[in-house]
């Protein structure tokens, strides 16, 4: 008996309901691939559409002679194959829809993982490895109001790039980056705004424990004897505006003398 004929399956009242129920099932599996976004949850799809065709998944390394050499585990454990009872309706099922909603799985996965890839690519600065200026705006739009805003910039930067070259001075961003990633917080979030200047939102009120940590962390770290100056906003008074106001306290430290922080009052605010 061959598999994956329409003989094998003789058109009895019985035999078309099965078929239109495999038939269901596989628009149903192939409508999920769209929505994937894992291998788990390709796997999972794969696995439903097995169950709903009559048919069972083993580990390969005991499947028998009835299994279908296709394997459905997407790299999720052990490699795994469907199996049934050689001959009957749910090995024709598995034989005849399996292997091309398992090539559609495959593609998908693929297709899910490049998404990925383009939107990780699309949110990451590419010399620091930090959230870039677009992401910063999305985490700068969801402020509460116990979140602060840093906003810090490099004192005297110019002058490294201008007098050890560019490459020195991509050095020093790195290391800084690298730094902030270090220093922060998992609920914190970190980013490059652009150029020199970097924001820090914190998830808490308490900057200055933050920052007193970074700069000694900094003066271990840098490549050059480059400081930092910063300026400090609390969300409460108006989230909105508080990267506006830390960045006037910015430029208050920087006027002031760099090399520090200060913080930023209801005036910059407006």
């Amino acid at each position: 008996m061959g598999a994956g004929t329409d003989r094998d399956l003789a058109p009895t009242t019985g035999d078309w309901a099965v078929q239109v129920s495999a038939l269901q099932a596989n628009l149903h599996a192939t409508r999920a691939l769209l929505w994937i976004e894992t291998p788990a949850d390709v796997a999972a799809v794969v696995l439903e559409l097995v169950h709903a065709l009559g048919g069972e998944v083993v580990a390969a390394r005991t499947a028998g002679g009835d299994a279908l050499p296709v394997d459905v585990s997407f790299g999720e454990g052990e490699p795994s194959l469907p199996t049934a009872l050689a001959g009957g309706v749910a090995h024709l099922l598995l034989a005849r829809y399996l292997p091309g909603t398992v090539r559609d799985a495959h593609r998908a996965l693929e297709l899910a993982e490049r998404s990925s890839r383009l939107a990780e690519d699309a949110a990451i600065d590419s010399l620091t490895g930090l959230a870039n200026r677009r992401m910063l705006g999305r985490v700068l739009g969801r402020l509460s109001l116990d979140n602060t805003v840093i906003m810090i910039d490099l004192d005297h930067f110019k002058a490294v790039n201008d007098t050890l070259g560019h490459a020195e001075g991509d050095r020093v961003l790195r290391a800084l980056g690298k730094t902030l990633a270090a220093c922060a917080r998992a609920t914190d979030r970190v980013g490059r705004y652009g150029g020199e200047e970097f924001v820090v939102v914190l998830s808490s009120t308490e900057p200055d424990d933050f920052l007193n940590r970074l700069r000694a962390t900094w003066a271990k770290a840098r490549p050059h004897p480059v400081t930092f100056s910063a300026g400090v906003a609390s969300a409460a008074p108006d989230p909105d505006r508080a990267l506006e106001a830390a960045d006037r306290a910015m430029y208050r430290a920087k006027r002031d003398g760099r090399d520090q922080w200060q913080w930023a009052a209801l005036d910059d605010y407006v």
